[in-house]
This record gives C-alpha cells, structure tokens and sequence, in this order.
C-alpha cells in the first residue's frame, strides 16, 4: 500500500488553498477542519497514527497557514463552498469521516446538513455553537469577553462569524442515523466554571441532532483535545467509524489499543 502523502495547491475563485491527501484502503476518507483562524497544522498529532485503511484530507482555510486570501466573505457557508470544490479538485470522492475542532464544527455542521449523503459520521472537538454568545459569553469575566472579541482579526470579522452562526441556525438538519460524538474539554479555571457549564448544555444540545450520538469528557483537556489528549480522539475517530461500517453492512473494524 502506497501511503505518502500528496501535499498540493488547487485555486478556487482566484484564492491558492493548500492541501494534503493520503490514500487509504478503503474508500472512506477522513476530512479534518481545523478551528478559527488555525492551519491545518494543528492536526500533525493525530495524523501518524491512523490506520491506513482510513484515507486523510487537510487543508488550510483561506488566509491560514500556505493558503492565499480570498475576496470572498469569510462564512461558514462560503467555506462549505470552497471545501467542496478541494475535494473535487483533488479527486477525493465520498463517503467521508469528519472531524471538528470549535468553530470548524460550524462548517462541519453546514456541510452535513447540505450534503448528508456524503458524510457517514462526525467527531466534534469541543465544538463552538450557533447559541453560544447568548449562553456562555455572558458568564466570561470581561477581561476573557475583551479577548473573545479581538480574536476576530485572524479569519473574517466578528460580524461574519455571527453570520456563520445564523447559517448553521437556519440550515442545520437532523442528521438521522449518522454516527455522531461530541467531546468537551475539562476546565478547572473557577472563573470559567459558570461559562464551562453552560458551554457542556450547549454540546449537549447538539448531540439531539443525531439518533445515534455519544459523549465524552476530556477531563484533562484543554480546549485542544487534539493536543492534549490525542488518544482520546483516535479512540472517537474509530468508535464512529466502527459505526459507521455497520450501517454500511461491512464488518466491524476492531480498533487494536
């Protein structure tokens, strides 16, 4: 089996994204989105250690990373849009295993409810929500709301972001039977406590969007899970995929630990 890597340039509407592909045995392939205003480098300690049976798509979001600036409106259904067009581009057919972190489940979301056939199940890290300036940010100190806002000059505008949110509000379906699981960071900072509280009924929320969905607590997580606990999202990644397989009336893959 040839495993290398293909790292290349596609352009879209004028904007050179970067991107990176490794064939899998299978047909399935395992479509990362990073968070907001993150390079697809985030996901370097995930990607040695999966199996090869599973393809993988990265790629870095216009103006992250080796990708260009796009003209275009930085919006979650925008982006949804320019992911399409990568995988088309780089020949990268369905079905496919996505995996989110924080704001990239936005877009995750979007693309499910408009493409549900494509995408056969979801791993959400400690996913952001269309809810979550009216629930958490309420209870953040003000120090912690100053540097929510000014984190806003990474990727697209606040007023963008809120747009996005808007999108996945009016778009989202329920997504039936796709296997789904959600993981929440820990959090021991008291100041954040009430915020952290509000911010797991969020997640918990999402979870009604799937008839097969779980959850996980990443006790000793940061809001990087893939960071700090990079095992735990390998053991997520195949839990969905196991479940996935049995839907599609293949054998069940057995994770070796």
């Amino acid at each position: 089996m040839n495993t290398a890597w293909e790292e290349k340039t596609y352009t879209v509407d004028g904007c050179p994204f970067h991107t990176k592909h490794r064939k899998g045995t299978s047909d399935v392939t395992v479509v990362f989105e990073a968070g907001y205003g993150t390079s697809s480098e985030t996901w370097n300690p995930l990607l040695a250690n999966i199996d090869e049976e599973l393809g993988i798509f990265t790629y870095d979001r216009a103006g992250l990373g080796k990708s260009g600036r796009s003209t275009h409106s930085r919006t979650a259904d925008r982006m949804v849009k320019e992911l399409k067009a990568l995988l088309h581009r780089a020949g990268v057919k369905p079905p496919y295993l996505v995996v989110s972190h924080s704001y990239g489940a936005i877009i995750s979301r979007l693309w499910a409810s408009q493409n549900r056939r494509d995408i056969i199940g979801m791993v959400l890290l400690d996913p952001a929500s269309e809810d979550q300036e009216n629930n958490v940010l309420p209870f953040m100190p003000e120090d912690m709301q100053a540097a929510y806002y000014r984190q806003f000059i990474l990727e697209g505008s606040h007023a963008e972001f809120l747009t996005s949110l808007r999108q996945i509000k009016k778009q989202q379906i329920h997504l039936g039977d796709m296997p789904l699981l959600i993981l929440s960071s820990g959090e021991r900072n008291e100041r954040l406590k009430k915020a952290h509280k509000e911010w797991q009924k969020l997640h918990s929320s999402i979870l009604s969007l799937s008839n097969q969905s779980g959850w996980i607590q990443a006790e000793n997580s940061s809001h990087d899970i893939h960071h700090d606990e990079p095992h735990i999202v390998h053991l997520a990644l195949y839990d969905v995929w196991c479940a996935a397989r049995q839907q599609m009336g293949a054998p069940v893959y057995q994770a070796v630990n």
